[in-house]
């Protein structure tokens, strides 16, 4: 699970910096900076502040953050069929 990228990659497609996310969700610009960059995995009320933020919900961004490898090896191909499009999707509406 990789929930740094997808925040990262969300908030850039809504177009915001790190520093108005951090200042939205009550936390350092150091702190998001930790988060996106995988050394720090946030606690759910910053994933709760972060999904307000970013105004998608949770489930956005936990999909976003599932990778190939959190798929047991017998689903993967309907994971790579299915999820993608689905991804691909949730992008071109946000």
């Amino acid at each position: 699970m990789d929930i740094g990228n997808a925040v990262k990659m969300l908030r850039m497609k809504k177009g915001i910096s790190q520093k108005d996310l951090s200042s939205m969700c009550g936390i350092s610009a150091n702190a998001l900076c930790s988060i996106e960059s995988g050394n720090t995995f946030p606690s759910k009320n910053t994933i709760t502040k972060m999904c307000e933020a970013l105004d998608i919900p949770n489930s956005y961004l936990l999909l976003f953050s599932i990778s190939e490898e959190d798929i047991p090896e017998n689903k993967r191909i309907l994971y790579k069929t299915l999820c993608e499009s689905i991804k691909e999707d949730l992008i071109q509406n946000l």
